[in-house]
């Protein structure tokens, strides 16, 4: 493990670097472009951007949990959102989980965090299918805690249910930041609760409170205590999105009933929030040096086996492996161009 010095150092290298600016920019114009075609993407983050006083969203985040890394600490990712929640239960999205499971592994890789997805109870299969396509090795919570504690290392992540229940949720979410003393909190594709503790999708339906994981008061408790706090959204409806409440409750039809009231440290607004969370990875992997992970973790695998394990598709609703109708095809070309953006940002334009 580095000595504090050492961090210093290196954090001093990496936020010094111009090439690391050029390219958060360039990962953003990638992954927050308004490819599905919602119509109220540029507004979201273009606030987020003013918010944060940043011209990268991705790369703010990124330096953000490199800067409170210490490796073999935790870091807790929530992402769950309860999809045909007028039907039944147990149900849940490619978009969030895919992205969860994906950045996990870039902070595993990076960073040396140990990476714990949180979740409603009933969605817990749907975690684990995600981690495991992302090339994680699955264990209990206290097993992944000790993967790099000792001499030896081990690429370990884990899922940890969180209530659904608003009486329980802050002492819960107390307990579970005094056990596993994470070094940051993330939250994607997450249901934002609005200031009357409600939660709604896009068009402004309601979506059961007893259906979602109290990660809002995770997230105001880990403020708290000052722990890092990271939110990744794509429709403004998403927990974090308070830092932007104004430009929701303008951009989005019944934007005043919608709009979440929790803040985070961090908001990274993309076209899907599995592509938010590619381009969190994809800056990690350039302010770290390790831009062949972006050839080797797999963003359309790990949404195969969530399909597999039952997951659909956020705007089709059909079990598919689609990314909020993107087809495989997309995702993929996608990939492709954020992994070839930070080769060359990294090796230098050279004309022959």
């Amino acid at each position: 493990m580095a000595t504090q010095k050492e961090i210093a150092v290196q954090q001093d290298d990496w936020e010094q670097d111009p090439r690391h600016d050029a390219v958060g920019e360039v990962l953003d114009r990638l992954v927050a472009n308004d490819i599905t075609a919602r119509g109220v993407l540029p507004g979201l983050y273009e606030a987020a951007c003013v918010g944060e006083g940043t011209t990268s969203l991705t790369m703010a985040a990124a330096r953000a949990l490199s800067a409170r890394a210490e490796e073999g600490r935790a870091v807790l990712i929530c992402t769950g959102w309860p999809s045909r929640s007028w039907l039944m239960e147990g149900l849940t999205e490619t978009d969030g989980p895919a992205g969860a499971a994906y950045l996990a592994r870039f902070l595993e890789q990076t960073l040396g965090l140990v990476p714990i997805l949180v979740v409603a109870p009933g969605l817990e299969s749907f975690a684990e299918a995600a981690l495991r396509g992302a090339g994680l090795i699955l264990a209990d919570v206290d097993t992944a805690l000790r993967s790099k504690s000792g001499a030896h290392r081990a690429a370990v992540a884990a899922v940890q249910p969180l209530t659904t229940d608003p009486e329980r949720a802050l002492a819960e979410a107390e307990e579970l930041l005094d056990r596993l003393d994470p070094a940051a909190i993330i939250a994607i594709e997450m249901p934002g609760a609005n200031a009357d503790g409600e939660y709604h999708n896009v068009t402004a339906r309601l979506v059961p409170s007893s259906l979602v994981a109290k990660a809002d008061a995770l997230v105001r408790s880990a403020t708290a205590r000052d722990i890092l706090t990271v939110g990744i959204g794509d429709g403004g409806n998403e927990l974090g999105m308070g830092n932007i409440a104004e430009a929701v409750r303008r951009l989005l039809p019944h934007g005043d009933r919608i709009s979440p009231a929790t803040t985070v440290d961090h908001l990274v607004v993309g076209s899907v929030s599995n592509f938010g969370a590619l381009g969190v990875g994809a800056a990690l992997a350039a302010l770290h040096g390790r831009p062949e992970l972006l050839r080797t973790v797999d963003l359309q695998r790990i949404t195969d086996r969530l399909a597999d394990a039952g997951a659909i598709d956020g705007l089709t609703a059909y079990v598919t492996a689609n990314n909020d109708g993107l087809p495989p095809v997309g995702t993929r070309a996608l990939v492709e161009l954020v992994a070839t953006a930070v080769e060359m940002h990294l090796g230098g334009w050279n004309k022959g």
